[in-house]
């Protein structure tokens, strides 16, 4: 059937591409290859390659170390293809790579700390790439990720803090938050607003035995939802950042706080302010609660 379809296909003598030696962008979009093409990653000067939707084109992230001048990286498949290959293999472009989006992979793996040393990498996505991509944000040092912008990581309990981290129990929140205080002194937005195809969302699990059922029939509107949601709180110009709990329907917690009140002498202390009373607003209901009331209270 497929062979019937494509019949009347033009054909294309893809041998023909490494005469292109000062390539420095390739697109492949839903191109019908068949098989591994070598050819493809032939290029020295290739700054950007992305290949989208290709089902049934083969390759190896081994296969892209030739690209030494790699800025760009976007490989986005559909669930029939088989792209495979460990993170670590990228270490070959460490020096060049800018960006990188792995996305619907589910045979590439590897740890994405081992992309932690590359000095000029400022997004990553590999919000989609399933259960073979593990790791810690926790992990995240000093020096690592010098230049990262932007980060999105896979859905999964193999990811420590991942998109949609889901924390068992309320009271491992706080160690993690100051685990990561020194990450988001760094990089202020980082969990805030991601520019990429996952921004991170953490909750309480609903196997979490801290978390309960609620009615909203049978509370009435007057009663929020439970507050099991986190949120990264920012006031002022970066100058104090902390966490809250809150609720799907809008009432937050109180907020802890991880770095002291700026003072009054600080050139952005009345931006500080401003941003503080617009928070306090958001804590009538849960005022004086600094993690989500027990079903009990």
């Amino acid at each position: 059937m497929q062979a019937r379809r494509t019949a009347d296909y033009s054909a294309h003598n893809i041998n023909i591409i490494p005469n292109f030696t000062k390539l420095r962008v390739l697109h492949l979009y839903k191109a019908p290859l068949n098989g591994t093409y070598p050819v493809l990653f032939s290029f020295p000067l290739l700054e950007k390659i992305s290949i989208l939707g290709c089902q049934y084109l083969k390759c190896d992230l081994e296969m892209l170390q030739g690209l030494t001048s790699l800025k760009e990286l976007d490989l986005n498949w559909n669930r029939n293809s088989l792209p495979t290959g460990n993170l670590s293999s990228l270490g070959a472009l460490k020096n060049s790579l800018e960006k990188v989006r792995i996305d619907g992979c589910p045979k590439i793996f590897g740890n994405f700390m081992d992309l932690a040393d590359f000095p000029r990498l400022k997004k990553l996505d590999l919000n989609s790439t399933t259960v073979t991509v593990t790791g810690d944000i926790r992990d995240i040092g000093r020096n690592d990720f010098s230049a990262l912008e932007s980060l999105a990581l896979p859905d999964t309990v193999h990811v420590h803090g991942g998109t949609e981290y889901k924390f068992q129990r309320i009271s491992d929140v706080p160690i993690f938050m100051h685990t990561i205080h020194l990450l988001l002194q760094r990089i202020p937005t980082l969990f805030v607003n991601s520019s990429l195809s996952g921004a991170f969302s953490w909750s309480v699990s609903e196997g979490s035995p801290d978390w309960y059922e609620w009615e909203v029939d049978a509370w009435g509107d007057d009663y929020p939802l439970p507050p099991f949601d986190l949120q990264i709180v920012q006031a002022g110009l970066g100058s104090r950042r902390g966490w809250s709990w809150r609720s799907n329907d809008g009432p937050s917690c109180e907020v802890n706080w991880l770095d002291p009140e700026p003072s009054n002498e600080n050139s952005d202390y009345e931006a500080y302010i401003e941003d503080l009373q617009r928070i306090e607003q958001d804590i009538d209901f849960y005022r004086e609660y600094h993690e989500p009331p027990t079903e009990q209270q």
